[in-house]
């Protein structure tokens, strides 16, 4: 089943157990759950403040895990509180966590607990290959070589026979993942500028044709696989390359776009 992050902020641990467990049910054997902080941006529309996201995310795994067992969970922690729950069944296949990380610290983490580590869309290769090392030294200070499942990524992909077409129509998505400014350092490790600031207030404004002024088509091309169907092949590499054992390709565009995604995948 495709990730779908959930975020300690805003679904409780017990909450998002028992969506796991169902979903492994209904789909036993394909079911891996991600968790991570979330937009801090969007959190913070709805009124959630992300504090202590490292002491947050590792009581937050640790917990998922523990209630994903069938064991009863007493836990008092410096975020979290449990007293004596327990899920009304076990799933019938372990679940496997992943973590979404972006800054160094939480990639270590990742590395250091998480099952697997998934990586944002809008990661630039270079990027890439420079969080896969902070992942690594996370892995190392637990003793382990990698995280167990690798490291997956969402790509921003957009595919058509006119490659001006299909980098217009990853505009609007990067424009609403760059106005966090925990992004700062990938964007410039892709070589491109983007006016955070300006970016975030016109996203604010839901003022998405304005967004899109701040994404140009040179950061478009560096933080996605947009262009036509043999240049995504080509940039595709370029990702795995990069570190990424396992793309998720995140189709943009018309429902005609997106078919031409999933072609893209299944000539792989």
């Amino acid at each position: 089943v495709a990730p779908v992050p959930v975020s300690p902020y805003s679904r409780p641990p017990m909450m998002a157990a028992m969506a796991l467990a169902t979903m492994e049910e209904l789909a036993p054997g394909r079911v891996w759950a991600v968790a991570g902080t979330a937009n801090a941006a969007a959190l913070q529309e709805i009124g959630i403040q992300v504090t202590r996201p490292l002491k947050t995310m590792r009581e937050y795994v640790q917990l998922l895990r523990s209630l994903l067992s069938g064991e009863t969970v007493e836990f008092h922690g410096e975020v979290f509180n449990i007293n004596g729950a327990r899920m009304g069944f076990k799933p019938s296949s372990a679940i496997p966590i992943y973590m979404t990380a972006v800054k160094p610290k939480m990639l270590r983490l990742s590395g250091e607990i998480g099952d697997g580590a998934l990586l944002s869309a809008g990661c630039a290769p270079r990027y890439i290959a420079q969080c896969v090392q902070e992942i690594k030294k996370g892995a190392e200070r637990a003793g382990r070589s990698l995280v167990e499942r690798g490291v997956a990524g969402f790509i921003t992909t957009s595919v058509s026979e006119s490659a001006k077409e299909a980098i217009e129509a990853s505009k609007t998505f990067l424009a609403y993942i760059f106005r966090n400014k925990h992004h700062a350092e990938n964007i410039h490790m892709g070589g491109g500028h983007v006016d955070q600031e300006g970016l975030a207030a016109a996203i604010a404004k839901r003022d998405w044709e304005g967004a899109k002024k701040f994404i140009s088509d040179e950061v478009v091309f560096a933080h996605s696989i947009s262009g036509t169907p043999s240049e995504c092949r080509k940039r595709l590499d370029e990702f795995v390359q990069g570190g990424l054992d396992l793309p998720i390709l995140l189709p943009m565009g018309t429902q005609e776009a997106r078919r031409r995604v999933v072609e893209l995948a299944r000539g792989l």
